[in-house]
């Protein structure tokens, strides 16, 4: 009655089905038994004959017991193999030939004095273990009967045996008995608590194997990476994550130690096996396919030889998170500043009109003064729209998004906006190109750069005055190129113009540049300066999250 555990993911009715394959094979075993006892017993009636105490009373009667019982129990080998009748009908009457031949047995070689009752005492132990409690109690009544009616059997069939004899053996009798009841009250009590125990147990192991699955399941759809090996750096499992982020693509890669997949974490895990409070450091380091990742290391257990677990963070996941609290945060400030500055600016410039309406016409220095106060107004107010537009970049919706069409529509929209012609804006190497960004916010950035592109440009004249060139970086990150042939910018500011509030014309209000890359940074994606080609206009180059990595589901 071995208790097997079952595998992740098995029913209960499953459960059930291995308790009662267990069951046939304790019947079958059983079965071995009883065939050993009949075909030792009707070997020795038919080669030896009288072999004492075997058969000692009534040879013929025993030879033809033992065949009856040797071709029972062959019989039942091959009707245990096919499983019919069903297992309660092939052991009850199975029980009820071992007390029925076995007393027919023990009465051929002289009854109870001849040893064989014990064999009466295993049948029904085995019966108590295969069968339920008032089975078990009527087989252990039928055999205590069977021994009392074969111990009385000379007498009652007027045989020669005095009634004085017959009374002084009759306390064995009884206690043989009440072994026999005993043996079946303790092996069915037993047997109970065995299939109580093995029930909980095949419970307790489909809920367990259940559990083990989900925690499987929870730790491959984790987005951190997991790697457990053993302190030699021998890997154990690693979830999906890890794998993209050590480069892991076929089964044979997971094989490998952990020095052949990533050196560099395997010397970090080796220094923080070191014990030391110098080795405890965490370093961010590159996977071989261009992953920033940070690891932190935990033992499953206080042995030294205990596995051990390494969870793997991408640097660029937890640079956005961080920049999004940061950037939530400040655009709460910004807004509510943005907020208390637009009521008092807008009743400066109300003034400011009420004043230049109700001056003399003539004073020129006054017209000048409300003119500078009208102006700056102005620029006041586009430096608070501009602050306003960073309360947007902790609400991003990033989906995936093909490139080329999104390009397409944008330009039509913003030509008509800005009345450029469409043949200032010439696309290339965009038709494969998927990204993961927000494209409200998207538009935003490129609008930006497309003004400021077309503010240091030439007028238009036929030729191309914005490029967008599409690419992929050393990371497979797609890229979005925006390059203008205007008149570039100066080397010795390059490295500020993304600063807030820097800029170089007096109209501008050096916000637009620094809220393009705060929304770029929002979405998980750069927006870097690089000179143009031999030191002419220039080029913006935003790399985007890859398609694939986007946590959004949506398709544009």
């Amino acid at each position: 009655m071995d208790s097997v555990l079952p595998r992740a993911g098995q029913s209960r009715a499953e459960g059930q089905a291995v308790v009662a394959a267990q069951n046939w094979k304790l019947l079958e075993y059983f079965n071995f038994y009883r065939l050993a006892i009949g075909l030792a017993a009707a070997s020795i009636a038919i080669a030896v004959g009288k072999f004492s105490p075997f058969g000692e009373a009534h040879p013929g009667l025993f030879l033809s017991t033992s065949i009856v019982f040797a071709l029972i129990s062959v019989t039942a080998v091959f009707s245990i193999h096919w499983r019919t009748p069903d297992y309660d009908s092939q052991a009850a009457l199975l029980a009820f030939a071992d007390v029925t031949l076995l007393t027919i047995i023990m009465h051929a070689s002289g009854g109870i004095s001849s040893g064989l009752g014990l064999m009466l005492i295993v049948a029904i132990a085995g019966t108590s273990l295969m069968l339920g409690k008032q089975l078990t109690i009527f087989y252990a009544s039928l055999a205590t009967i069977a021994v009392g009616l074969e111990y009385w059997w000379g007498w009652l069939t007027g045989g020669l045996a005095p009634e004085v004899d017959m009374m002084q053996g009759f306390p064995q009798v009884g206690l043989f008995g009440v072994g026999l009841f005993a043996t079946a009250f303790f092996g069915y009590f037993l047997a109970n608590r065995l299939r109580a125990t093995e029930e909980l147990a095949q419970n307790r192991g489909v809920d367990v194997a259940n559990l083990t699955q989900l925690n499987e399941l929870v730790i491959q759809r984790m987005q951190s990476g997991v790697v457990i090996c053993d302190p030699q750096g021998a890997i154990r499992m690693m979830n999906q994550a890890a794998q993209k982020y050590l480069g892991i693509h076929n089964e044979a890669d997971k094989k490998l130690p952990l020095n052949e997949i990533s050196s560099e974490l395997a010397i970090q895990l080796f220094q923080w096996l070191g014990n030391t409070a110098v080795n405890r450091g965490r370093n961010v380091f590159t996977s071989r396919v261009g992953y920033s990742l940070l690891p932190r290391f935990v033992s499953l257990g206080d042995d030294k030889n205990s596995v051990k677990l390494i969870f793997l963070e991408d640097m660029s996941i937890l640079k956005q998170q961080a920049q999004q609290l940061k950037m939530a945060a400040l655009a709460r400030l910004t807004a509510s500043i943005a907020h208390e500055i637009r009521n008092p600016l807008g009743a400066l410039t109300n003034a400011a009109q009420l004043l230049g309406e109700t001056m003399n016409a003539e004073n020129a220095e006054e017209k000048r003064l409300v003119r500078i106060i009208d102006e700056q107004s102005k620029r006041m107010n586009v430096i608070v729209q501009n602050v306003t537009q960073l309360s947007r970049r902790d609400r991003i919706n990033p989906v995936k998004l093909k490139l080329q069409p999104w390009l397409e529509d944008f330009l039509r929209q913003y030509g008509d906006t800005v009345s450029v012609p469409h043949e200032a804006f010439v696309a290339h190497n965009l038709e494969d190109l998927s990204v993961c960004v927000d494209p409200d916010q998207l538009y935003q950035v490129v609008s930006n750069l497309c003004q400021n592109a077309l503010r240091h440009s030439p007028p238009f004249t036929g030729t191309p005055l914005i490029k967008f060139q599409g690419t992929r970086d050393s990371e497979d990150r797609p890229v979005l190129d925006v390059i203008d042939w205007g008149s570039g910018v100066n080397p010795e500011i390059a490295d500020n113009i993304f600063d807030p509030f820097f800029t170089t014309t007096p109209k501008g209000t050096g916000l637009g540049l620094y809220i393009a890359r705060e929304l770029c940074e929002g979405n998980g994606a750069t927006l870097n300066f690089h000179p143009g080609e031999g030191g002419v206009g220039s080029r913006f180059r935003i790399s985007f999250v890859r398609a694939e990595d986007c946590a959004d589901l949506g398709t544009l």
